[in-house]
């Protein structure tokens, strides 16, 4: 037996995204959509589960591709501080 179709509501509710953004994503050509309504009359979406859990893996981006320039300094070197704090004492009159 084949997983149930998920409403918007609910395709929505497991990206974590609200209901516009999925149809925004949806028209993009992002997500794939079943019409279950009456063709290009009256259009009623609903997602396959296997599709919404291919988008999140397709988005999903580890910390190692992350370019350098993006990840956060985790500390501050006290040393750095000092010495501009010390340089700009000195520019003062």
């Amino acid at each position: 037996m084949t997983d149930a179709l998920l409403s918007p509501a609910e395709a929505a509710r497991d990206l974590c995204i609200s209901e516009k953004h999925l149809r925004a994503l949806t028209v993009a050509g992002e997500i794939p959509y079943v019409n279950v309504g009456l063709g290009g009359k009256r259009e009623t979406r609903r997602y396959e589960p296997g599709d919404i859990e291919a988008f999140r893996r397709a988005r999903t981006i580890s910390a190692a591709k992350l370019p350098s320039a993006r990840l956060p300094r985790l500390f501050i070197d006290a040393r750095d501080f000092q010495a501009r704090l010390d340089a700009r004492r000195k520019r003062r009159p």
